[in-house]
């Protein structure tokens, strides 16, 4: 089988230090099972071409990184792609929730062994009572702490400000994670993999591609959600299933690897779309008012486009909503 990545295609050059070990992991995967791994990642145009799409027709909202994946694998001849999305939710779930389970259910014996087990037991601690009397205040204690310069800023939306006041713009759920089944019974149904799927399903057809999710099997979910919270996390590993399962399966490095960093392809993506936002700005500002302007605050919008201010709070996913919502002329 063809294999992809996420991860930007290397050069003559070996990768910076930082991300040596992001390939290195894949590497060893693809050396043990004999595959050839192909790593796509969005260039400018490419990027320009999706902020300026209609976001508002079914597929059109693909991941910015998946879309390059299905040019690629529809050229190749590719029908079927496995994806590994919903194990995060599920056999593969990090335990969230598992030590505010322990707090509240009195067992604080075994949850300062769980805090002693891994790096920053005091700041985990901290961090499990904060998220129970709110889930934003350990974030924000955390900016405090880094004295954030943004902290205290407004975080108005980019909807029309005419608009928002004769429409009721719904707050935002809070969800407090006091044990692992609840936790991974939120996330499920929080909306953001059926919204993936459709997204993928319809943007893939396209292509002739069909994807499928072995770790969304029905079977694999309720197993899942049967077993006990200190399968999720034990000593100082989280994912502990997952890795207890693959221990004779995958690399050791990586079965074991406790710090999967995404730096690789984040900086790649974020480099790209720094690249693509002043040239979609310009085409915003020259051509006529798209219709559906009246409903996104577009003064609001070309100022949080401006690169100084993106190089200081890189902020990126509103203005892409909002981009892949407005119709480009």
């Amino acid at each position: 089988p063809l294999a992809f990545s996420w991860l930007p295609p290397l050069g003559p050059t070996p990768p910076k230090a930082e991300y040596a070990p992001e390939y290195a992991h894949i590497d060893a995967v693809c050396e043990q099972e004999g595959l050839q791994v192909r790593h796509q990642s969005p260039t400018v145009d490419e990027m320009v071409a999706l902020l300026r799409q209609d976001g508002t027709f079914p597929g059109t909202q693909v991941h910015y990184n998946e879309d390059p994946v299905q040019r690629r694998a529809a050229a190749l001849g590719v029908r079927v792609i496995l994806s590994g999305w919903g194990g995060d939710e599920g056999a593969s779930f990090n335990g969230n929730g598992y030590k505010a389970h322990l707090l509240l259910t009195g067992q604080w014996g075994k949850l300062l062994d769980v805090c002693r087990a891994r790096s920053a037991p005091v700041k985990l601690l901290a961090k499990t009572v904060l998220m129970l009397v709110h889930p934003r205040l350990w974030r924000t204690v955390q900016k405090l702490w880094r004295r954030d310069r943004f902290i205290f800023q407004s975080r108005r939306f980019l909807v029309d400000p005419t608009f928002a006041r004769l429409v009721r713009i719904l707050p935002r759920p809070v969800f407090r994670p006091v044990s692992v089944r609840r936790t991974q019974l939120h996330y499920l149904g929080h909306g953001h993999l059926v919204e993936r799927i459709e997204g993928w399903a319809a943007s893939g057809a396209r292509g002739n591609i069909e994807y499928r999710y072995p770790l969304l099997d029905r079977r694999v979910l309720e197993f899942a959600l049967s077993l006990p919270p200190d399968q999720f996390q034990r000593g100082r590993y989280t994912r502990w299933l997952m890795r207890h399962a693959l221990h004779s399966v995958l690399p050791p490095e990586v079965c074991w690897n406790q710090h999967p960093c995404d730096s690789a392809r984040i900086s790649s993506l974020f480099n790209t779309i720094g690249e693509a936002l002043p040239i979609v700005k310009r085409d915003l500002v020259a051509q006529p008012p798209p219709t559906r302007a009246r409903y996104v605050d577009i003064p609001r919008l070309l100022h949080r486009m401006d690169t100084e201010r993106l190089r200081a709070k890189p902020k990126f996913m509103p203005i892409l909503k909002a981009l892949q919502f407005l119709d480009f002329h």
